[in-house]
């Protein structure tokens, strides 16, 4: 049973929305404002920008709010992710997620080579790690299966 009122909106990314990082390894962050379900997720491509090449599966960290992917990102591009463009992002209680597009550049600052770089950029530790399974490539679409 869907519980009624908001469903969960985005409150903060990294990249930030408009910011720009470095090329390299990433760790893309999608944070909340509810707790959020474990298996119920959708990202893919958008016509405003590249799309990185992820892993298949996001995680949801400890606190029930942020997901965390780990990409990979070529230096001076525009990349766009749209997050939960086919509702499955859904809260604790069943509510879908607001969609959300994600669009941030890359520079030609040093190269992020490596996993534990790229968690601390994110504001992140060793403990974050994200899941290590690769999507297919070139799909450019990854969800959970329907409920």
């Amino acid at each position: 049973m869907v519980v009624p009122g908001p469903g969960p909106a985005v409150r903060s990314t990294y990249p930030a929305a408009g910011g720009t990082v470095p090329g390299g390894t990433l760790i893309l962050k999608i944070v909340f404002d509810q707790p959020m379900t474990p298996k119920a997720w959708a990202y893919g491509r958008s016509a405003e920008g590249d799309f990185p090449d992820c892993l298949a599966d996001p995680r949801l960290l400890n606190d029930q709010r942020t997901y965390v992917l780990l990409c990979s990102v070529d230096s001076n591009r525009v990349y766009a992710i749209e997050i939960n463009p086919t509702p499955r992002f859904a809260d604790a209680y069943g509510r879908s997620a607001q969609p959300y597009v994600l669009k941030f550049s890359t520079n030609d600052a040093e190269i992020t080579r490596g996993l534990h770089d790229a968690l601390l950029q994110a504001g992140l530790d060793d403990t974050d790690n994200p899941i290590m399974t690769w999507r297919d490539p070139g799909q450019g679409v990854s969800q959970s299966p329907a409920p």
